[in-house]
């Protein structure tokens, strides 16, 4: 009888405890290791790990609802499921869903491949077939690192999983795909693809709620706090199992001050280009009381077009250094490890963009020193100093570069003939760039007569305008609205005849214009 007894109020507590169990409905989709459906269709990865103890303490019953990625965020927002796992935080995504205080890993974007499309660097992306995951941060990311470096891909093409993208990777019906750094942990990939250094913004990966379960929000919240407080719990079992690489590494001391050295290096650079602009500013407008004070405006004016050019040619590298300093940092506050071929990895890009910025130092410093007496110089040497000054900005521009010459030497003041020329092929490249001509060329030759030293400067822009062709190059005059001073051209025909004893013409050719700077022998 006794034992009947026990028997029943057994099988009362344990109906009534079942019976207690909250239900609570979990978003799921495909995105191993963090979160998946294995094939035996168990919920598995990293945040179903977690949120699995955080259910048993809780005494909640857990119902995993697979879906695709777009379609998880709508039926969080909808509540028809009240937990989503592994959320990128965002301000915009903050409007619609709560959020857990407690970040759990940090993220990045990570480009791949076709091995037959070359991309080595983020413009190469211009006119490629991108395959991006619906309605996420990282497409959202990728959209906007475009648009700030005036890159044009051909499309960008939404998939539903990283299986899809790979996909069409696979079958070159894209040229390359974005996905999150820890995809690669658990897929293998075909010879055909390649993983490219093209990284984009990290992000903190969070469990989102329906704006309606607080509750759930800060009971896994306090859960999360507890289980980074004990080495032994969960939170690190799930980071060891899923996310760490197999071959760990301690991250040595000294790369805590790279990182540092890194991000102060950007800081400074972009606080001196700041006050350098400021102050052209402000001694431009001092300066502009007579002719020879208008030659110093002209001067300075062509600094600011050389720092805009600085800026130009330091954007990609200062954009990869931070990049690398941000996954740097975000593993070290996660404490996540890296293996060591990854930090020689990026040791060696951040050494390779420190190395291009100081040689672009080296190729600017020289035209903003004065020159007190003539020199002479090769005809090649001012033909380099154009290329590297200008090269890049025209090459952006799809303009190409043309020189014919025969290399002689003339004696001369350097860096005001210099600046006579840039000043000529920045006015031929700004007509270009405004025609949008598909194939926009800027000739540079030279050729000597008996008592001459000449310098022709030819676009294919289609020429001067007859009825202004003899309104250009006088003081004020310019054809480019507020974004032009009118003094450019005149203070390049005041200074090749009274600094470089010689004259300035032009003259319309063929399908463009010419401009002739001639130095007396």
């Amino acid at each position: 009888m006794l034992k009947k007894v026990l028997i029943i109020c057994s099988y009362f507590f344990t109906v009534t405890y079942l019976y207690a169990q909250e239900e609570i409905n979990v978003g799921i989709y495909q995105n191993a290791p963090k979160i998946f459906m294995d094939n035996s269709d168990k919920p598995s990865g990293f945040f179903v790990d977690i949120l699995d103890e955080i259910a048993l303490k809780e005494n909640w019953k857990l119902n995993y609802i697979p879906c695709v990625w777009s379609e998880c965020l709508v039926m969080l927002e909808n509540g028809k499921i009240d937990i989503m796992p592994d959320v990128a935080y965002t301000l915009e995504r903050k409007k619609k869903f709560l959020f857990t205080d407690e970040s759990i890993i940090s993220s990045w974007s990570v480009l791949f491949r076709h091995k037959n499309v070359p991309i080595e660097s983020i413009f190469d992306l211009e006119d490629k077939n991108i395959a991006v995951l619906e309605n996420t941060i990282q497409s959202t990311a990728i959209k906007e690192s475009m648009k700030k470096f005036n890159i044009h891909p051909h499309s960008y093409i939404e998939v539903s999983d990283y299986e899809e993208g790979f996909k069409l990777l696979t079958d070159k019906k894209v040229d390359c795909v974005l996905v999150n750094r820890f995809y690669e942990l658990n897929h293998k990939f075909a010879d055909t693809i390649i993983k490219t250094n093209i990284v984009l913004e990290p992000s903190v990966m969070k469990y989102a709620f329906n704006l309606s379960r607080s509750d759930l929000a800060k009971d896994v919240d306090t859960n999360i706090k507890e289980f980074k407080a004990d080495k032994n719990s969960i939170f690190y079992e799930a980071t060891l199992k899923w996310i760490t690489p197999n071959v760990p590494t301690q991250i040595p001391n000294w790369i805590k001050w790279i990182v540092l050295g890194s991000i102060i290096v950007i800081l400074t650079l972009s606080v001196v280009v700041i006050l350098f602009q400021r102050m052209v500013r402000k001694q431009t407008q001092e300066l502009l009381q007579n002719e020879k004070l208008m030659i110093i405006q002209s001067k300075h004016a062509a600094m600011g077009e050389m720092i805009a050019l600085i800026a130009h040619q330091w954007r990609q590298p200062l954009n990869i250094i931070s990049i690398i300093s941000s996954n740097i940092t975000a593993s070290i506050e996660l404490e996540e490890k890296i293996k060591d071929n990854e930090l020689a990895e990026y040791m060696k890009s951040i050494s390779k963009q420190v190395e291009h910025l100081s040689t672009t130092i080296d190729d600017f410093r020289n035209f903003f020193k004065p020159n007190k007496k003539k020199v002479k110089i090769n005809i090649s040497y001012m033909i380099d100093e154009v290329k590297k000054l200008l090269g890049n900005s025209l090459k952006n521009n799809n303009i190409e570069f043309i020189t014919k010459y025969n290399n002689y030497e003339i004696e001369t003041f350097p860096n005001e003939l210099l600046q006579v020329i840039l000043n000529i092929i920045n006015n031929a490249k700004d007509v270009l760039i405004e025609k949008q001509l598909e194939n926009s060329t800027i000739t540079l030759s030279t050729f000597q007569t008996d008592d001459s030293y000449n310098i022709s400067i030819c676009d294919n822009g289609g020429g001067i305008p007859e009825d202004i062709l003899k309104k250009i190059g006088t003081q004020y005059f310019t054809t480019k609205a507020e974004k032009g001073t009118g003094l450019g051209l005149y203070m390049s025909i005041i200074i090749v005849k009274q600094h470089l004893n010689g004259i300035l013409e032009w003259e319309n050719k063929e399908d463009g214009a010419c401009f002739i700077i001639s130095l007396n022998k």
